[in-house]
């Protein structure tokens, strides 16, 4: 379970987060020659991504998987269980969200590189609070949740730290949204 450390807790693993991140250099390195997993060159050049110590990327590395959708594919589907969570490559994703008696409702659309969109899976319930679906050819990586969770429970400090990332890119998706909807054109970009 995800969730975040409390203050006093923090001040006790300040100094032993460098610690930590010190242990694990060593085991950084590159995926390989697989085309559908991802290096951690690749997940440092993601603006999410910096400032991770490198035994973390390594380990988000290893558990993460690149997919090429078609125009009009469905990412995640609102209210489905949330097993990972989603960041784009390349293409554009629409947010959509399902109200009863009027359908799906765009409220924008993604289209900056490296960007998370669907971060259902780090908090509770996991389910989906809206559907993706492809504008375009789209490249995505996706990320299990236990691995996430497994990071948070060796290094708290961390956790902490990537679920501030969480936060901000929440913060900028409902910006957008409110931007997307009192704009008479949509421009659509969140």
């Amino acid at each position: 379970m995800l969730g975040l450390p409390t203050p006093a807790y923090l001040a006790g693993v300040e100094g032993e987060d460098k610690a930590v991140g010190q242990k694990h250099e060593a085991a950084a390195g590159s995926r390989g020659n697989d085309p559908t997993g991802m290096t951690i060159e690749e997940l440092a050049g993601l603006r999410f991504f910096e400032g991770v110590p490198g035994w973390a990327l390594e380990r988000l590395a290893r558990s993460a998987a690149k997919r090429r959708l078609e125009q009009g594919a469905l990412v995640v589907q609102q209210n489905d269980e949330a097993r990972a969570v989603y960041f784009l490559l390349s293409g554009a994703v629409q947010i959509l969200v399902y109200f009863e008696g009027v359908g799906d409702l765009l409220m924008g659309v993604h289209r900056e590189p490296g960007s998370l969109i669907a971060w259902s899976a780090f908090r509770a319930p996991y389910r989906h609070t809206s559907s993706m679906r492809c504008e375009e050819p789209t490249e995505l990586m996706r990320m299990p949740r236990d691995t996430f969770e497994e990071i948070f429970e060796e290094d708290p400090y961390l956790g902490y730290l990537i679920l501030k990332k969480v936060a901000a890119a929440m913060d900028n998706r409902l910006e957008g949204a409110v931007t997307f909807l009192e704009s008479s054109t949509n421009p659509g970009d969140l």
